[in-house]
């Protein structure tokens, strides 16, 4: 196989991924996401939230549509959901 075939591969399975991405994530039930332990080192440690805590959820409930509870999770969300938004339309048209 030559540079060319295994380039244009590449890009393909790589779209692929990056179409199936915002599908996969809608799959994963939200009771899973809402009901786990948090992940989060400084939340672990210290017993405090940090700026962080919530987005991952937050991201969850905006895929599904709930804006009120991941307002409730993170404020954040109004910031980052957009810029992730923006970097996997960027990636796409790569």
């Amino acid at each position: 196989m030559n540079w060319f075939v295994k380039t244009n591969c590449f890009i393909f399975w790589k779209r692929c991924g990056l179409l199936l991405l915002p599908v996969a994530l809608f799959c994963i039930p939200m009771n899973w996401v809402l009901t786990n332990n948090s992940i989060c080192i400084i939340k672990n440690v210290t017993g405090h939230e940090c700026w962080g805590c919530g987005i991952t959820r937050a991201i969850f409930c905006l895929l599904h549509g709930q804006w009120n509870e991941a307002l409730a999770f993170n404020k954040l969300v109004l910031v980052v959901f957009p810029v992730l938004i923006y970097l996997w339309i960027k990636e796409w048209l790569k």
